[in-house]
């Protein structure tokens, strides 16, 4: 449904994002960020701040509650001690920074 809105953003912040604070993730660094793209799209169109065009309705969600609802799906698929979880939501803080920047570039 937003497959090229995904696409734009992968290619965006697997270039920009700073790979030394992920090392321990470093292989599974690009296929984290395809997935935390479609875990970002599933989160706001469940919440109807996107429609099923990936147009924005205008509703607010606070951006805490974004990153807590995509990281607790991401733990799911990739259960984790402590100190794996906050690498993740990290990750995750660096993914939606990097997709504000997108937007503003776009």
């Amino acid at each position: 449904m937003f497959e090229e809105w995904t696409a734009e953003t992968n290619r965006y912040v697997q270039k920009h994002i700073d790979r030394r604070m992920f090392q321990p993730i470093a292989a599974e660094l690009d296929a984290y960020i395809q997935e935390l793209s479609i875990l970002y799209t599933a989160v706001l169109y469940e919440n109807g701040v996107i429609d099923d065009h990936g147009e924005d309705t205008d509703a607010d969600f606070d951006e805490d509650d974004l990153l807590e609802a995509m990281l607790s799906r991401f733990i799911q698929a990739h259960p984790a001690d402590e100190e794996q979880e906050l690498l993740y939501a990290s990750l995750i803080d660096a993914y939606l920074t990097l997709v504000e920047e997108a937007s503003e570039d776009g």
